[in-house]
């Protein structure tokens, strides 16, 4: 009877089980940067409404873009991209962290990340003209005079200030902005207490804890497809982020050419190899934003040679004449399973 009573308290609460409700999960979409964001919080906690939760997302990706839009006239890279003194100012916490994060990157991919690629991202019609266009080697040249970060730009993080050292040099950080701004949200869900959350802009991304099912989330790898959108990869993620860059949504054909919104900040043109994307998995969205674009500019060979070199978990897809090729970092293979 013992023996009997116990399974049938088992089976009691294992019945119990499959009619527990699933946890609330609160879901927020919307625009910013030029881009979507998706935000899923399980189980809220108690006190913290919808509403509430959209002010603070709200606030924060205002908070962003207020810093890092080159299409909001009162911007600080706006403001200060159209200043023509070398006099110094002060900068808020935000561009602290993300100017200092863009100059590691841009040691470690030996300057092919930079963010004073701004005045040759215009050049070339992506930014915020949007007139798609070939300079011609003179415009170029010009340029390429103000770029190089860390030979017209002054920090001085002790004091909390920057200046130019050149007059005429400006910024883009596009390349890791959107990161940094999931990473912001990140850490305002932490705060609240949120502890399964997903945080999404524009593909970049950072989960933490559970999906509403009580399994790891699970994120897509895309296709680098010109047309069309389709499933690469598909992985589960637990407290981590991951990013994508490639060069297949925003570029342009012109003589059988690809002309594509990835820039070297070196030659000043857009970058002519078969790289089609870069995926980075990192413990962070701004770090894994900004090592996937310059993985992207550097090319699958240095690339994947920077990744071995500081163990970054990077995903290339090459495009080749007869399809797609793959490959990947040593790091980046715990993440693959057979269900892949």
């Amino acid at each position: 009877m013992r023996q009997l009573a116990i399974i049938f308290c088992c089976l009691f609460l294992s019945a119990c089980d499959l009619v527990l409700p699933k946890p609330e999960v609160v879901t927020l979409k919307g625009i910013t940067m030029g881009t979507s964001y998706t935000i899923k919080a399980v189980d809220v906690p108690e006190g913290v409404t919808p509403e509430a939760l959209y002010q603070k997302v709200y606030d924060d990706l205002d908070a962003v873009n207020t810093e890092f839009s080159n299409w909001k006239p009162e911007s600080a890279v706006v403001q200060f991209n159209e200043r023509r003194n070398t006099d110094w100012i002060s900068v808020s916490k935000h561009f602290e962290a993300v100017f200092e994060s863009a100059s590691e990157l841009h040691t470690l991919s030996g300057g092919r990340f930079d963010i004073t690629v701004a005045p040759l991202i215009d050049l070339w019609g992506f930014g915020p003209s949007d007139q798609m266009r070939e300079p011609n080697q003179e415009e170029l040249e010009t340029a390429l005079k103000s770029v190089g970060m860390t030979k017209h730009i002054e920090f001085d993080a002790a004091a909390q200030r920057l200046r130019k050292i050149s007059p005429e040099v400006s910024m883009n950080f596009s390349a890791i902005a959107k990161g940094y701004g999931a990473d912001v949200i990140a850490n305002t869900l932490n705060q609240i207490g949120v502890e399964n959350y997903m945080v999404e802009i524009g593909g970049d991304l950072i989960v933490k804890g559970v999906n509403a099912s009580g399994n790891p989330w699970r994120v897509a790898i895309e296709k680098p497809l010109d047309d069309g959108r389709a499933i690469e990869l598909v992985l589960d993620l637990t407290d981590l982020a991951m990013a994508s860059s490639g060069d297949y949504r925003n570029f342009y054909v012109k003589d059988g050419q690809r002309l594509s919104h990835i820039i070297d900040p070196v030659t000043g043109r857009p970058v002519t190899h078969n790289l089609a994307s870069v995926t980075v998995v990192s413990e962070n969205a701004m770090n894994a934003d900004g090592l996937a674009t310059a993985l992207l500019v550097l090319g699958e060979k240095r690339g994947m040679e920077i990744a071995e070199m500081f163990n970054i978990s990077a995903y290339f897809i090459q495009r080749t004449e007869d399809g797609f090729v793959q490959s990947y970092s040593s790091s980046f293979e715990r993440f693959l399973k057979p269900t892949n």
